[in-house]
């Protein structure tokens, strides 16, 4: 469950919403709304697209979350740039918050993998680009520009990469190497593998550096290592040595270094040396970016995945302690207003319980809950500390409590699932409570007429699992043909959803 809710809170893509607490402009209220604000829709992509065919202009979806420490990253920078903001002007700008009535529908019909995603699409639908809405913002706003005067299909392109690349143009070339291939779900690359596409793309690509980058993300997206050792290593030896590359590259190389380290080394030596020129390479470019509290942070996590892969059991260095400590203190200190708080807090309690601060990282939760303006969104986190000092009533209280706290649809559902999963972890011989707090939870879908798509349907299959396999162990049939029952009453008339299979 560690692993889990760490990367739960961590995010994310992964991770993992309620309708924003702060007012964002209507498609009514954008001809008044301030030059220092994104004239967003709020939640109606009918509405946008119907704009969209009247103006030409392409329509710019945001698919977020209130409680996901990336989207308030954004909020907390790059959607207050004054240029960012302008640049949102030659878009029908959209946010589409994962709680809105029919967010989930619309999340599964574009093929949103995690939050936060921005998809640009013509006025018919069609797709333009999508990128991943945790990557640099410099980035971000490169990609948003290329695309804002595109009107070829994503798709179309690849296929004449796969097919005829010589036929493409520089930027048909960077609108696929930015593309959100992390957050796609393999929705561009169809029936074949991404990584089998991100590779013929590395042979295809015109420019060296291009030709790294697919590289880089075939390796990262792979479920398993294909490549030689001397073959990763030669690959990021010559990424880590460019600078430009390093900064385009800049959160890959945070989340998937440490392993891509350990896959290019032939022992202790070679992977201790790999991991300081990529730690070097991460320092200089976040250096060019201001050098910010949270990306000194981040370069923390990824200086403690390597030493893990170093020595994976036993006590880490005080040294590197220390400095993990003095970065989380920093990064809380920078962090000054909710969005980044939001953004920040979850990498500060990650770091803090790797170095098996657990006290630390408790008391950190506890006082955000008097700050936060999602409380809830902590609280599973302090479950699993409770849980793992033996404190099992203190662990399902915090579970409940949770789910109590959690607003919107979606969001209480997906807490509510940790809940019963606690349950059924914790308790497993109490059916009745199991019973009660399912029922609850199926509840939770007569607030969604057209609900059971996307998270919350992939949630509710994850449960269903557990349920049956608990069953098997507590005899539990009886109950689960009751929930079954409830479940068809909470269907209603949603036919093709799968919401009716439930548990059989």
């Amino acid at each position: 469950m560690r692993v889990a809710l760490s990367l739960l809170l961590l995010a994310s893509a992964l991770s993992a919403c309620s309708p924003a607490s702060a007012p964002v402009p209507t498609a009514k209220a954008a001809s008044t709304a301030p030059a220092s604000a994104i004239a967003w829709r709020q939640g109606d992509v009918d509405d946008a697209f119907n704009e969209a065919a009247e103006s030409g202009k392409p329509v710019l979806l945001y698919w977020g979350a209130v409680w996901c420490p990336p989207c308030n990253q954004l909020k907390a920078g790059l959607f207050k740039d004054p240029a960012f903001i302008a640049l949102t002007g030659k878009f029908v700008p959209v946010y589409l918050d994962g709680d809105e009535e029919g967010a989930q529908a619309w999340g599964e019909r574009f093929g949103v993998r995690g939050y936060p995603t921005l998809i640009v699409l013509d006025p018919q639908r069609n797709e333009i680009t999508r990128v991943a809405g945790g990557n640099d913002a410099a980035e971000l706003t490169r990609a948003l520009t290329v695309a804002a005067i595109r009107r070829s299909a994503v798709a179309e392109t690849l296929a004449t990469a796969l097919a005829t690349p010589a036929t493409l143009g520089a930027e048909d070339w960077q609108v696929l190497g930015d593309y959100g291939w992390e957050v796609d779900a393999n929705r561009l690359a169809g029936k074949r593998s991404a990584q089998d596409v991100l590779q013929q793309l590395a042979k295809a690509a015109p420019e060296p550096a291009l030709q790294r980058r697919f590289a880089l993300l075939a390796l990262a997206t792979a479920e398993k290592p294909t490549a030689a050792p001397t073959q990763v290593r030669e690959l990021l030896q010559a990424v880590l040595a460019q600078p430009a590359e390093v900064r385009r590259n800049r959160e890959l190389l945070g989340y998937a270094g440490a392993g891509l380290v350990k896959q290019a080394s032939a022992g202790p030596a070679s992977s201790n040396a790999l991991g300081q020129q990529l730690l070097v390479a991460l320092e200089r470019a976040d250096a060019a970016r201001g050098d910010r509290a949270d990306d000194a942070l981040s370069r923390a996590l990824t200086e403690l995945a390597l030493a893990r892969q170093q020595q994976p059991e036993g006590p880490l260095s005080a040294a590197l302690v220390q400095r993990v400590k003095q970065r989380v203190a920093a990064a809380d200190a920078a962090a000054t207003d909710a969005h980044a708080r939001q953004a920040t807090i979850s990498s500060a309690v990650y770091a803090l319980r790797q170095v098996d601060d657990d006290a630390g990282a408790e008391a950190l939760l506890l006082a955000e809950l008097k700050r936060s303006e999602q409380p809830y969104y902590y609280m599973p986190e302090l479950a699993e500390l409770a849980e793992q000092r033996g404190d099992t009533a203190g662990a399902l209280e915090w579970l409940k409590r949770a789910y109590e706290g959690a607003q919107g649809p979606a969001t209480r559902v997906q807490w509510g699932v940790l809940y019963v999963e606690g349950l059924l972890r914790l308790a497993p011989d109490d059916a009745p409570r199991i019973e009660q707090a399912t029922e609850a939870l199926i509840a939770e879908l007569d607030k969604q007429p057209s609900g059971y798509h996307q998270r919350t349907r992939q949630r509710f299959e994850r449960l269903a699992g557990q349920l049956q396999a608990w069953s098997a162990k507590h005899k539990g049939a009886d109950t689960l043909a009751r929930l079954q029952q409830r479940m068809q009453a909470a269907c209603g008339d949603q036919v093709d959803s799968g919401c009716r299979e439930w548990l059989s």
